[in-house]
């Protein structure tokens, strides 16, 4: 892949994600192809996309305002910066074919060179995540680090904007690519965890303090039972508590609840027509519901130990008829405490025979 993997360093990779001003500097290429366009073409078609970034980021800077700028320019923000690249990448790109369309050249052949041009860079970014996901190196693992799912999610909420943006180009076959670049961030945004929420230090002062239910009658079991609720309440409040961690809430969910709240407002103010455009979303998301997008964080523990340990999981996973396990199956299913307290059991063989 080229050098996909090397860090790029001192290039500025704003240029595009503003309004463009002033007067762009003109290309004469009525003798022939620009020598500084043509190098950039030739470090592209070696892998050297740094320094193919780097001119093409001194020519913006100098005023010169190409489309064929676009995909090295870019590319060189997904080689450097990977996942965090892609909000500042995704507005960039949206700019560029909006409000700063008209003021790209080169007049005639800009429709054609900006759909060969992001073509090239959408399919690119696509293989480049599937080069390192498929041999999940040091910089797969980097992409998955928490800190990543953020910017992820974020690109992600500019999809259909872009997609709209790109189908009215005047020459365009670049919504497909773009579509399947977004499924593959999908995909990989799957395993990559959010960044733990900060640190209240209120809600962590109010899991030390002592529980005055319990220190009433401290002798008394029966007490000590029921506090422990409360006292596990004030324990999840705290991120840093001795509970474990807590679950974070995902730009998803928080989306969700933002609609269900804009939802009982308009119905409150009898604004159905509005609420019914609500109604329609998440009556659809409830339909086709996922967890995993939902709540992530719930079912990271559970993923992660099954992936850990499936070897010595799936053989059991053969034995479900046997009546070891339905035994086994049906105290989990009517008391989950004393499913977890009985005694370890063995399995004679892959069918869980005992």
């Amino acid at each position: 892949m080229g050098d996909a993997a090397l860090a790029i360093e001192a290039v500025d990779f704003t240029l595009l994600d503003a309004p463009f001003t002033g007067t762009p500097v003109p290309i004469d290429e009525t003798e022939g192809p620009d020598p500084r366009m043509e190098a950039i073409t030739g470090l592209v078609a070696k892998g050297s996309y740094a320094d193919a970034a780097r001119a093409a980021e001194a020519l913006l800077r100098s005023g010169v305002r190409d489309v064929r700028l676009l995909g090295p320019y870019l590319f060189g923000h997904f080689v450097a910066d990977g996942m965090k690249a892609l909000p500042v990448l995704f507005r960039s790109l949206s700019r560029s074919l909006t409000e700063n369309w008209d003021a790209f050249g080169p007049p005639g052949k800009k429709p054609i060179f900006v759909d060969t041009g992001l073509r090239w860079l959408l399919k690119m970014m696509s293989k480049t995540l599937e080069h390192h996901t498929r041999l999940k190196d040091a910089q797969w693992q980097a992409w998955n680090a928490a800190g990543n799912r953020e910017p992820i999610d974020e690109a992600l909420r500019m999809g259909d904007p872009l997609i709209g943006a790109l189908g009215a180009l005047p020459k365009s076959a670049c919504v497909d690519p773009f579509r399947t670049l977004l499924g593959t961030l999908r995909s990989h945004a799957q395993g990559v965890p959010y960044l733990p929420p900060p640190e209240d230090p209120q809600a962590k002062a109010l899991a030390l303090a002592p529980d005055e239910e319990e220190d009433d009658d401290e002798d008394d079991g029966d007490d000590e039972e029921e506090a422990r609720p409360v006292a596990r309440a004030r324990r999840a409040a705290a991120p840093d508590a001795d509970a474990g961690p807590t679950l974070p809430m995902s730009p998803a969910l928080a989306q969700l609840v933002r609609k269900l709240s804009a939802f009982e407002a308009l119905v409150a103010k009898e604004d159905f027509v509005k609420a019914s455009v609500i109604a329609v979303d998440v009556l659809a998301t409830v339909e086709r519901f996922d967890p995993r997008v939902y709540l992530p964080m719930l079912f990271s523990g559970f993923f992660n130990g099954l992936s850990q340990h499936a070897d010595a999981i799936e053989p059991m996973l053969h034995g479900t008829e046997t009546l070891g396990f339905r035994a086994l199956d049906q105290l989990y299913r009517v008391d989950l405490d004393a499913f977890l307290v009985s005694p370890p059991r063995q399995a004679r063989n892959p069918g869980y025979e005992e």
